[in-house]
């Protein structure tokens, strides 16, 4: 398989000028050869008319001594010349001519053989009962074609060769917005992902330039979001850490046991917040890139979300939260998607709810099905986000002020960069009782046409 474009475009114009030469010199030497033949035939017949009218004028005397001076009366015996009487006789022929049977004879054209030798025979009679043959070879019949069909294909000949320079230089030039797109791209410094620009392209490779285009506003995207989230996590990072060497310093100085032992809770949780931090820092990575969401298949949420709310029930009930599954509707909740992303989804979201609903609380999971779409809820009693910060909640590592609790800030954006990639969305509303906090996500049923995570 050939793979460069270059080599390919020669190869199929240079077969084809190629194809298209062999035809045209094979079906020329055939309209040469027959235009040959019709040329030599008309030759034939006059000379053989011209015998007939130098029969009436000559002296039959002068008849021999005129056919031996005839371009035909040579030892090459190439064409030849013969007269006969009406009684059979020869009476004038040229040197060495052949005998031909003239048992059937006819005045026009014939072929004939003598000593293994084929003949072009034309023959005429005059008034007299004369028969007059003029015979050429067909072997120097055909020389001759031979020939002239040579010298007429020989620019064709020439031109082969200029037509494949040309070719080439056509193919080179037309290729030449190409080598520069590529010359472009190979100039560019590693951070440059400004656009290439269609600019006076031709058509052909418009939607290449587009695509990379996009690809480099693609690739800028990301590259802004990742400076943006390392600073931000580098940001975040920064205050667990120096709480911990806060605490650390203060452990180390103090003399009192319970102060000290205080210090060193301060550490400890310190520690669990950095760790939490990072686990969803790497989470919200993993879900960013795409990288691990693995194969897609039917999951049924109900299921799901009964599991996590087992999972989820200690910690709630070390703060004396009533944590409930509320049932789900009769028609199965599968839907397409990644059982550890959806994983996290739920646990994300049970995290978030027993995190900032206060003890005593309550805290329900309620999955259903309708109009084609499955809807899980997962409601609180807790003091809820007002509505003019809800919009924010989604942004990374934003935080509501006053809830009392030390979170991340990713919680929400991962869910929501989840539900995104399995095709769903993401609201809230009011919680149980008319208080609180409830998040809604909805994602298609199976089959529905959901974007599967990757």
């Amino acid at each position: 398989m050939i793979r460069s474009l270059r080599q390919r475009l020669l190869f199929i114009l240079g077969g084809s000028i190629i194809a298209a030469w062999l035809a045209t010199a094979f079906f020329s030497y055939l309209d040469t050869r027959q235009l040959i033949d019709e040329m030599l035939d008309t030759q034939l017949a006059q000379s053989a008319n011209l015998l007939v009218v130098l029969l009436d004028r000559l002296p039959q005397g002068d008849l021999a001594e005129t056919m031996l001076h005839q371009p035909g009366a040579d030892a090459d015996q190439m064409i030849a010349f013969r007269v006969q009487a009406g009684t059979g006789s020869t009476e004038a022929d040229s040197v060495g001519s052949p005998a031909f049977p003239t048992d059937h004879w006819q005045p026009g054209f014939r072929d004939a053989t003598s000593d293994g030798l084929i003949w072009r025979v034309f023959g005429a009679t005059d008034g007299a009962g004369h028969l007059v043959e003029v015979a050429l070879r067909h072997d120097v019949k055909g020389k001759f074609a031979d020939r002239v069909a040579v010298h007429i294909l020989h620019p064709l000949w020439i031109a082969i060769p200029l037509l494949g320079c040309l070719i080439w230089l056509s193919v080179r030039w037309g290729l030449r917005p190409l080598r520069d797109v590529t010359s472009a791209v190979e100039r560019r410094s590693p951070d440059d992902m400004h656009a290439l620009g269609v600019g006076t392209a031709p058509d052909e490779i418009r939607p290449l330039l587009e695509a990379l285009d996009r690809l480099f506003a693609r690739i800028a995207l990301l590259l802004d979001r990742e400076r943006r989230f390392a600073a931000d996590a580098a940001h975040e990072l920064r205050t667990p850490l120096a709480a911990i060497k806060t605490h650390a310093q203060v452990a180390r100085q103090e003399h009192d046991p319970k102060k000290c032992a205080a210090a060193i809770d301060g550490v400890i949780e310190g520690a669990d917040r950095g760790t939490r931090l990072v686990e969803q820092l790497l989470v919200l990575s993993r879900v960013d890139q795409d990288a691990a969401a693995g194969a897609s298949e039917a999951l049924n949420l109900a299921d799901m979300a009964v599991e996590c709310v087992a999972q989820a029930a200690p910690k709630a009930a070390a703060k004396g939260i009533d944590l409930g599954f509320g049932g789900a509707s009769c028609d199965p909740a599968v839907v397409i998607g990644n059982a550890d992303l959806l994983g996290v989804l739920l646990r994300n979201l049970l995290d978030n709810a027993v995190r900032y609903t206060p003890a005593g609380g309550e805290v329900t999971v309620s999955v259903e099905t309708l109009e084609q779409m499955v809807i899980l809820r997962v409601a609180d009693s807790g003091p809820g986000i007002p509505p003019d910060l809800r919009d924010r909640v989604f942004d990374r590592f934003y935080r509501v002020v006053g809830s009392g609790q030390q979170g991340s800030g990713l919680g929400l954006s991962i869910v929501l960069r989840i539900a995104e990639l399995h095709g769903g969305s993401v609201k809230f509303e009011v919680g149980e009782g008319r208080r609180g906090f409830a998040v809604i996500v909805t994602l298609p049923v199976s089959g529905q046409g959901q974007k599967p995570a990757r």
